[in-house]
């Protein structure tokens, strides 16, 4: 009986540890960045980090639409490695508020803009053909309406699960928002390459190159980069592979410099 008593009162501590956790404002340091997030909110991972890298930008590019943009990793990270306005767009209005803490907290605030709001709502904020470069980092999972496939926090299943938002809806506002030959990029798993892939072509986005990137050597692919550009010629080529980690569990000297190591 009092061993029942003890092992519930841990139960109910353990609880209440997580309640205090729960909003609590975390920071990590990437380079020369601190990038404030929360625990009870999606944070930004390797991906984010990956996908930023790979985009292209050059003395074309003005404008840069970061769809998702969460905390605004991929715009802040944009923002090192260009001279671009760029627009984040984040529907989770306590993501945008973090957002727009860290575009402050790291001076581009007269560079980056952060909007909360729906992206399906591109119709009402842009005009056709505005941007140079869109980037997202989108959910990654298909929802089929399983509850047991989502997390007990809304905001976590939103994330991760395009409840919201799906491939489509991204892919057709970025073909209305882009500009006429402007680059789309975006890393998703690999097992919806073929599905991601014809929905470009639907919307008159080419798909020019991508990075398959792997945990360590003898894995299979898990995500994958892509870029698509508008209205280009045919013409397609996958780029030297990222690894995580080394033949001895290390990280790679590429992920490593991603990090400022």
């Amino acid at each position: 009986f009092n061993f029942c008593n003890e092992k519930k009162e841990q139960s109910k501590k353990l609880k209440v540890e997580r309640m205090k956790k729960t909003g609590e404002e975390t920071r990590t340091t990437l380079k020369d960045m601190e990038i404030i997030q929360r625990n009870d909110f999606q944070n930004f991972t390797l991906d984010s980090v990956l996908l930023a890298d790979f985009v292209k930008i050059n003395r074309k590019t003005k404008k840069i639409l970061d769809i998702g943009t969460g905390c605004g990793i991929i715009s802040l990270l944009l923002a090192k490695k260009s001279q671009a306005k760029i627009v984040g767009i984040e529907i989770q209005e306590i993501m945008s508020e973090i957002a727009k803490k860290n575009i402050n907290n790291n001076g581009v605030k007269n560079q980056v803009e952060i909007l909360s709001n729906d992206i399906k709502n591109f119709k009402k904020l842009f005009k056709r053909d505005e941007f140079d470069a869109i980037v997202t980092n989108p959910p990654y999972f298909e929802f089929t309406g399983d509850l047991n496939q989502i997390n007990d926090l809304d905001q976590l299943s939103r994330a991760r699960h395009n409840i919201d938002l799906t491939l489509e809806n991204i892919i057709e506002a970025t073909s209305y928002l882009l500009k006429n030959m402007g680059s789309f990029s975006l890393v998703f798993r690999s097992d919806r390459l073929v599905e991601v892939i014809l929905l470009l072509k639907k919307y008159n986005l080419e798909p020019k190159r991508m990075k398959n990137c792997y945990t360590k050597y003898g894995n299979d692919a898990k995500i994958c980069l892509l870029e698509a550009v508008k209205d280009a010629k045919k013409g397609f080529k996958i780029e030297e592979a990222i690894y995580i980690y080394d033949e001895n569990n290390e990280k790679t000297d590429y992920v490593k410099s991603l990090y400022g190591q």
